[in-house]
This record gives structure tokens, C-alpha cells and sequence, in this order.
């Protein structure tokens, strides 16, 4: 159906260096766009200056790092604001933002280092065509908060769809735009995000009205779409999200090589408690830990997450359950943090655990319970917003608010031998459902309205 048609992707999300539930939607999203036929290209905003040797653009491009070395290769703070500033300029007195081909020679060496920004796109980096316009993403938000009006990125060849993977307002030259909007929580619980309310409610808006075709990943977010905004709901596509995990091979789920595996984080198969999701309000990690609290286990609560917003409010009970008591002389830690592990590890965490507990008080898909599914681990989650619609009969549904419901729904499935198997088995049907063919027949049938 897309054979031959040239779609652009935005790389927003894509150009993080860790991984996010909406990273990891874009990279599920390619794939699938790949295998549909379609000719791939990726945007990206990251900030490195157009040269005309291609080869140092190159080398700059996978180089620039987030945080701190951000500006190592390329300006200075004060260059940069000035560089954004014409940006914006330029954009408010309507000239398009001018993407530049990089090229991928074999000079660069590929998915070397995990955790930065080249080990992150490596799985795709290669099959796609990139290009950059510098600081885009930054200068599209910047003049639409000044002054309302979106952005428009000019590519060097035509272009038949802009696919934007999070709101932008952002569109592509002579191209249809699709927007998925994944949720709506910094305006269903305003108090659990930073962001600037106002500028996410009129972004929200314009990309409801600048958008060709809308995708979002779950009935629930749709209907949030409805209530909140006035917009036709033939416009608005449910696609769900495909697990994007590979499962283990028959070599690597073995018995002997999960316990192998899971020896080096010091942890035993079907002996320690998953949590897995950013550590901030809306995850409800507290509360988690506080309903591990009053349980009697000498099972260790492992927290797979990066800090998030207030993560030090989230995680203020583990010194006190870290320290030795006499049950604990030795002060081995009940609560363990691993901030940020590759999907390789994330597997083997999966099927080693006793049960995943994911009590989040919103999402608009929720992948983690979905994915601790498809690796045989029983799973709690919360009875709100999407959990109950993607999780179906395969999980013990929970309060979110309630520690005490999260406490006695972990303590249900440690007191009871035979419901760890029967969530097992279920969870095994329930993540079928959400398999990539499924995923590329609604994509398919999302593309075909607007293509």
C-alpha cells in the first residue's frame, strides 16, 4: 500500500539518548513504515551547523551529546540563544526551516556505545535517509508560545506525509501531516507534570486542526481527545502500540541462563518484585514502595526507572528499608534502583520476575504491563484510564491511590501458588493481541484515510 511513498518521521523523540514510551513508539513506527513499503526519512533538530564538507556534518551530527557536553563540539550558550532567537525570527515572518541531507558513510561506526545517542538510533539509522534542521523542535515550540503560529520544515525532495510522533507545531513543505497524540495527562492531572499547561492546551489544538489524520494508542486517550477538544472522531484513529521487545530465544530463556543473566544484579528467577517506568508522581512509585512496605517478604523490590520530576519525594522510604534490622542484619538492600538498562537487560528482568507491579495513576497506552506480559510475568496494575482496556482479564487490578489495595493484591498472588500461572497463561493470550501484524493492519487502515 506505501510502496515507493516518501514519508517523514520526526526525530524529537528519536534524538534522546535514553529511551521513552514515545521513543520507543517512533522506532516501532519506522519499522513498521519499512515493511509497509514506504520510503523512510527521519527529521531531526539536532544542533550541529550545515558544512559543506559532508563528512565533518556527519561526524558533528552523531557526535553532539545531551546534557552537559552539549555544547563541547558546536557554540557557545550565548551563540546559540542568538541562533534560536533568528530561528524563531525567521520563522514568525514565514520562511520555512531548511533541513540538510547528513550523510551515513561507513566512516561513523555504528551502535558502538549504548548509552548515548548513535547506540540509540543504530537499529534504524541506516535504513532510513536523515536529515537536520538545526535546533527545529526548539525554534517551532519557541515562535508558536511567542506567537501561535507553527513552523514549516522544507526537505531537499518531495515528500507525500509528515508523521509526527509526539504534538509539534511543526509541519513538512508540501506534505500531509498525521499526529499522534499519545495522552492528555498534563491536563487530566495537571499536578503530576511539568509542563506549561497553557502552551500544551494550544498546542493540543492547533495539532488537532493542522493534522490531516489524527493516530492515538488506546480507546481511553481518544475519548480523552473527545471530552476535552472539539473534534470529529472519524478523524481520530486508534493503532494501539506493538510490543516492541524481542522475545528471548530458545538458548537465552532457558532456566539456567535467566538465573545466569540475573546473577549479576545479584537477583534470583521468580524472587524479587518489578517495577519498571520513569520515577516521578504520575508512575506512583511511592506508593508502591509504601505497599511493599507492609508486606512480610524477603523478596527484594527491584525499581527499574531514570529520575524523573520529585523522584527524591517518590523514593524517601528506601534508606529507611535499606538499613539493617534484626530480620536484615546484614542491611542487604530490600529496594533496589537501576536507573536505565538496555531492552536486552529489561527482558531478562521481565521473565525473572515474580510479578511486575504497575500501579500508574494515568497512561495513554502503558506499555511495561503489555511487555511484562509477553515474557510470562504475572502483572498488578492500575483499574484507570487505559490499563484495564490493554491489559484485559490478564492482570490483578488495583487502586491506584489505595496502598493498601496494591499491598493486598501483591500479597494475593504471594499466599496463592496457582494465580502466578494463571496470570501467566493469560498474560501470554492478552499480548498477542499486540502484535506487530496487528499494529501494521490499524496503521495501515489509519494511513489509507489521508493517503
Amino acid at each position: 500500500m506505501l510502496d515507493g511513498k516518501r514519508i517523514v518521521v520526526d526525530g524529537y523523540n528519536l534524538q534522546l539518548s535514553q529511551g521513552t514510551g514515545v521513543k520507543t513508539y517512533g522506532i516501532s513506527l519506522i519499522k513498521a513504515l519499512q515493511t509497509l513499503g514506504a520510503d523512510i526519512s527521519v527529521l531531526f533538530g539536532r544542533d550541529v551547523p550545515n558544512l559543506p564538507n559532508a563528512l565533518l556534518s556527519e561526524i558533528l551530527f552523531f557526535d553532539i551529546h545531551e546534557g552537559q557536553d552539549k555544547n563541547r563540539i558546536t557554540r557557545n550558550p550565548l551563540i546559540q540563544t542568538a541562533s534560536t532567537a533568528v530561528g524563531v525570527g525567521k520563522i514568525a515572518a514565514g520562511m520555512p526551516v531548511k533541513a540538510n541531507r547528513v550523510t551515513t558513510s561507513d566512516v561513523v561506526v555504528k551502535g558502538a556505545v549504548n548509552s548515548n545517542f548513535i547506540g540509540s538510533v543504530s537499529s534504524f539509522i541506516e535504513q532510513v535517509d536523515v536529515f537536520n534542521a538545526a535546533t527545529c523542535f526548539d525554534k517551532a515550540n519557541g515562535t508558536f508560545k511567542l506567537i501561535k503560529r507553527a513552523a514549516e520544515a522544507q526537505l531537499p525532495q518531495d515528500v507525500a506525509l509528515f508523521h509526527a510522533t509526539y504534538p509539534l507545531p511543526l509541519s513538512v513543505k508540501g506534505a500531509k501531516k498525521v499526529t499522534t497524540i499519545h495522552d492528555l495527562i498534563p491536563l487530566r492531572l495537571p499536578y503530576t507534570t511539568l509542563d506549561d499547561k497553557k502552551f500544551y492546551y494550544r498546542l493540543i489544538r492547533n495539532c488537532l486542526k493542522d493534522s490531516d489524520r489524527v493516530i492515538t494508542v488506546s480507546e481511553s486517550s481518544k475519548q480523552d481527545i473527545l471530552s476535552i477538544f472539539e473534534v470529529d472522531p472519524d478523524r481520530v484513529d486508534v493503532t494501539y502500540q506493538p510490543i516492541a521487545l524481542k522475545p528471548l530465544t530458545e538458548e537465552e530463556g532457558t532456566e539456567e541462563a535467566i538465573a545466569k543473566y540475573l546473577r549479576q544484579y545479584d537477583l534470583t528467577p521468580k524472587n524479587y518484585i518489578l517495577f519498571v517506568g520513569a520515577i516521578e508522581p504520575k508512575k506512583n512509585v511511592g506508593r508502591v514502595i509504601d505497599a511493599y512496605a507492609g508486606l512480610d517478604t524477603d523478596m527484594p523490590l527491584v525499581i527499574v526507572g531514570k529520575k524523573g520530576w520529585l523522584w527524591e519525594d517518590e523514593l524517601k522510604k528506601v534508606g529507611i528499608l535499606n538499613k539493617p534490622t534484626k530480620a536484615n542484619p546484614d542491611g542487604k538492600e530490600k529496594v533496589r534502583l537501576l536507573e536505565y538498562l538496555r531492552s536486552n537487560d529489561l527482558r531478562y528482568l521481565y521473565s525473572g520476575a515474580f510479578c511486575l507491579v504497575f500501579p500508574s495513576l494515568y497512561e495513554g497506552f502503558g506499555l511495561p504491563p503489555l511487555e511484562a506480559m509477553s515474557f510470562g510475568c504475572p502483572v498488578i496494575t492500575s483499574n484507570v484510564s487505559s490499563l484495564p482496556e490493554v491489559c484485559g482479564d490478564a492482570a490483578l487490578y488495583v487502586d491506584p491511590y489505595d496502598v493498601n489495595d496494591i499491598r493486598k493484591a501483591m500479597e494475593k498472588l504471594l499466599e496463592n501458588e496457582f494465580l502466578p500461572q494463571k496470570l501467566m497463561y493469560a498474560g501470554y493470550q492478552q499480548a498477542q493481541k499486540f502484535s506487530a501484524e496487528r499494529y501494521l493492519e490499524k496503521l495501515t487502515q489509519a494511513y489509507a484515510k489521508v493517503l
